[in-house]
C-alpha cells in the first residue's frame, strides 16, 4: 500500500468519524426535543387535571369519601335538631365533601357561599304565600340542606325547572280527532275554559335510579272504553331537534340533553333558554345562571 492510499484511507476514516459525531449530535438533539415535549405534555395534563377536575369537585360524578364516624355523628345531630326529616346518606356522599361535613359537625349548619345565600334570599322574598325573616329562614334551611341540595331545590322552582319536570305543551295546531270536540260542537267549550285542548307535551322522563333521564313526548289518545281513563302514547324525543319542537327553546351553546340534571349526581352542563313563555321573562333565571357559570 503506497502513501497516497494510506492518506486517502485516513481521510475517509476521519470523514466517517465526523459524520458519526454529527449524527450522534443530531440524534441527541432530536431525542432531547422529544423528551422536552414529553415533559411539557405531562405538565399540561397535570395542570388540566388540577384546574378542571379539582374545580369541578362540586359537580363531580364520583362519591366523596365520608368517614363512618362523621356520618354517624351527623345522623345523631339531625335526630336532635331535625328529628322528623329522613336523610339519604348515599345521596349525601354525592353532594358534600369531608371538609363540608366537618364544617357541619362544628357549626350545626352547612356552608353556603354568599352567592347561594343571595339566591335563597331572592327566592323567599318572591314567595307571596309564606313570609319569613330571611336570616331566620336561611339559618334553619342550612341545618337541613347542603349547598348542592338547596341549589337543586331552587332550580326546580323556576321556569326552567318547571319545563323539565312538567313539560310544555306543543301548540302546533294539528288536529287530534281522539281529543278535539267533534265538528259542529263549536268552540265555546274551549273559549269558556270549561275544557282545554289536549296538546302534546314534551317533558323529562326522570330515571328513578338517577342514571339516564331522557326527553319524552306525550300524545293524548282519548278515554278508555271501560273505565274512562285518560289514554296516551309516549315516545322518546331526540334533543337535537328540540329547538324545532318547542317554540322559543334555544340551546345556549350546542344541542344536549337537558334532563341530565335529574341524574345522580345532577349534571348542569346543558345550557338552554326559554324565550316565549307568556307569563315569564325571556331571560335565564338567576339560579340557573349561577349553576351554568360553575
Amino acid at each position: 500500500m503506497n502513501i497516497k492510499n494510506i492518506i486517502y484511507t485516513l481521510k475517509n476514516k476521519l470523514t466517517n468519524i465526523k459524520q458519526n459525531k454529527l449524527t450522534i449530535k443530531q440524534n441527541k438533539l432530536k431525542y432531547g426535543v422529544f423528551f422536552f415535549i414529553f415533559i411539557l405534555l405531562i405538565l399540561l395534563i397535570l395542570l388540566i387535571y388540577h384546574f378542571f377536575y379539582k374545580n369541578m369537585e362540586a359537580f363531580s360524578n364520583k362519591k366523596h369519601h365520608l368517614t363512618d364516624e362523621s356520618i354517624e355523628q351527623y345522623l345523631k345531630i339531625q335526630t336532635t335538631i331535625n328529628k322528623n326529616i329522613n336523610f339519604d346518606v348515599d345521596k349525601l356522599k354525592h353532594q358534600v365533601t369531608q371538609k363540608e361535613m366537618n364544617y357541619f359537625l362544628t357549626n350545626g349548619q352547612w356552608p353556603w357561599s354568599q352567592e347561594v345565600i343571595d339566591l335563597y334570599t331572592e327566592a323567599i322574598n318572591k314567595n307571596v304565600f309564606v313570609r319569613t325573616h330571611p336570616l331566620e329562614s336561611i339559618k334553619y334551611a342550612r341545618t337541613i340542606y347542603n349547598q348542592k341540595a338547596i341549589l337543586e331545590i331552587l332550580s326546580l322552582q323556576t321556569k326552567e325547572g318547571n319545563f323539565l319536570i312538567h313539560g310544555v305543551s306543543i301548540h302546533d295546531n294539528k288536529p287530534n280527532p281522539l281529543e278535539d270536540l267533534p265538528s259542529g260542537f263549536g268552540s265555546f267549550g274551549y273559549t269558556s275554559s270549561l275544557i282545554s285542548p289536549k296538546k302534546d307535551i314534551i317533558k323529562c322522563n326522570i330515571d328513578p335510579f338517577g342514571n339516564d333521564s331522557k326527553l319524552e313526548r306525550i300524545h293524548f289518545t282519548g278515554k278508555g272504553v271501560i273505565y274512562g281513563e285518560q289514554t296516551k302514547k309516549i315516545t322518546q324525543v331526540n334533543y337535537k331537534y328540540l329547538e324545532e319542537e318547542i317554540p322559543g327553546f334555544k340551546f345556549i351553546h350546542k344541542p344536549c340533553n337537558p334532563c341530565k340534571v335529574f341524574n345522580t349526581p345532577a349534571d348542569y352542563s346543558c345550557k338552554f333558554r326559554l324565550t316565549k313563555l307568556s307569563d315569564e321573562s325571556p331571560s335565564v333565571s338567576s339560579v340557573w345562571k349561577y349553576l351554568w357559570s360553575n
